[in-house]
C-alpha cells in the first residue's frame, strides 16, 4: 500500500513556471531542464528550471483521521452516499465489519462530488461491494521542505530577465503569485544573479545568468492507518501457585 504525496515536484514546477511566465516578456519560454534528446527552445531568450536540492525545515507534523462513511464499490470506483464522521483523503485504508471489503483496499483520488465528502473515489483493488458502513483510517505526515531550483536565464536579454526574476521573487508579488497557484508553496528567497557563459553543442558561447530560487513546499504524505472502534477486555486469573514478584 504505497504512500500518497499531496504536493509533487511536478506541481511545484507548475507553480514556479506560472510565476515566471507572468513576469517575463511574452516571447520567453520557461521549461524544465534535464530532458534527454530535447533541444534548447528556439527562442533567443529562454529560462531552464533545474531542481538542485531539498532540505527539511522541521520534524513531521503528524495527524490521524478515523473517518466513517456509507458507500458502495463497483469495480475501481467507490460511491460515497453519506459522511458519518470526518472527511475522506486519498491514501486511507478502507475497512468494514462484514469482511466483504478486500484486504488492503486503499482510497484513491476523488473523481466527483464535494471535496472529501459525498461523491465518487478511485479505489484499489477493484471489487464489488454493496452499500455498507466503511471505515477510512489515515495517517498524515506534513513534511515542511525547502526546495531549491536553479534558473538558467539564456539569451541576449538574460541580464534584464534575471534582474526581473531576482527582484520580484523577493517581493510580495511572488507570495501572491504562488498563493494563486492553489499549491501549498511559499517563496523564501533567491540568490543574486551570476553571469556564467554557456558553451553550446556548436562550441559557441551563449549569454547565461543563473539565479537559484528557494521555496518552501509543504507536502503531506498519507499512509493507511487502522483504528479500533472498541476494545474487549477480560480478566485472566493467575495460576494457583503464583506468589508474585
Amino acid at each position: 500500500m504505497a504512500a500518497i504525496l499531496s504536493l509533487t515536484e511536478s506541481q511545484a514546477f507548475t507553480a514556479l513556471r506560472a510565476m515566471l511566465v507572468g513576469i517575463l516578456p511574452a516571447n520567453v519560454p520557461v521549461v524544465q531542464a534535464q530532458a534527454n534528446r530535447v533541444a534548447e527552445p528556439q527562442a533567443a531568450d529562454f529560462v531552464l528550471m533545474t531542481p538542485v536540492g531539498q532540505r527539511r525545515l522541521g520534524t513531521n507534523d503528524t495527524e490521524f483521521g478515523d473517518n466513517i462513511v456509507t458507500g458502495s464499490i463497483a469495480g475501481a470506483l467507490l460511491t460515497v452516499s453519506a459522511i458519518v464522521q470526518g472527511a475522506l483523503t486519498p491514501g486511507a485504508l478502507l475497512l468494514d465489519t462484514t469482511g466483504i471489503l478486500a484486504p488492503g483496499t486503499v482510497l484513491g483520488m476523488q473523481q466527483s462530488g464535494t471535496p472529501g465528502g459525498v461523491g465518487t473515489y478511485a479505489v484499489t483493488p477493484a471489487q464489488t461491494v454493496a452499500s455498507e458502513t466503511i471505515y477510512a483510517g489515515l495517517r498524515s505526515d506534513l513534511v515542511p521542505t525547502e526546495l531549491a531550483v536553479q534558473l538558467d536565464v539564456h539569451g541576449p536579454g538574460s541580464a534584464d530577465n534575471a534582474k526581473i526574476i531576482e527582484g520580484l521573487f523577493r517581493s510580495g508579488y511572488a507570495i501572491d503569485a504562488f498563493a494563486a497557484s492553489g499549491f501549498d508553496i511559499t517563496p523564501l528567497y533567491c540568490s543574486d544573479a551570476r553571469q556564467i557563459p554557456f558553451v553550446n553543442d556548436q562550441n559557441q558561447v551563449e549569454n547565461r545568468w543563473v539565479v537559484e530560487a528557494e521555496m518552501q513546499i509543504n507536502p503531506v504524505i498519507s499512509t493507511p492507518q487502522q483504528f479500533a472502534s472498541q476494545v474487549a477486555a477480560k480478566v485472566v486469573e493467575a495460576a494457583p501457585d503464583y506468589t508474585g514478584p
